[in-house]
């Protein structure tokens, strides 16, 4: 496999990915819905993935896409937790 080149990589200075592991375990299956989990898999798969055809086109055409994966994972995050919040029973 060629290695990728260097302006392909993420941007080490731009937040990390998020660890969608336990979040999604936490808030699956009652915070979430099927466009928030689509948009997970834009943020990690595509636009975070070195070697992913989108994620190279996107920065051919000059654009950052781990800052728009960033801003894609803060957006459901903060959904799910907003959802959760909403859907316990008032004390």
């Amino acid at each position: 496999m060629p290695k990728t080149p260097d302006r392909y990589k993420r941007d080490p200075d731009y937040g990390r990915a998020m660890a969608w592991g336990p979040l999604y375990a936490k808030h699956f299956p009652h915070e979430t819905d099927p466009c928030s989990r689509h948009v997970r898999i834009i943020a990690e798969d595509i636009l975070r993935d070195v070697n992913s055809p989108v994620r190279r086109m996107l920065i051919d055409a000059g654009y950052e896409p781990d800052h728009w994966a960033q801003s894609m994972e803060l957006t459901v995050r903060e959904l799910w937790r907003e959802r959760a919040k909403n859907s316990k029973p008032s004390e």
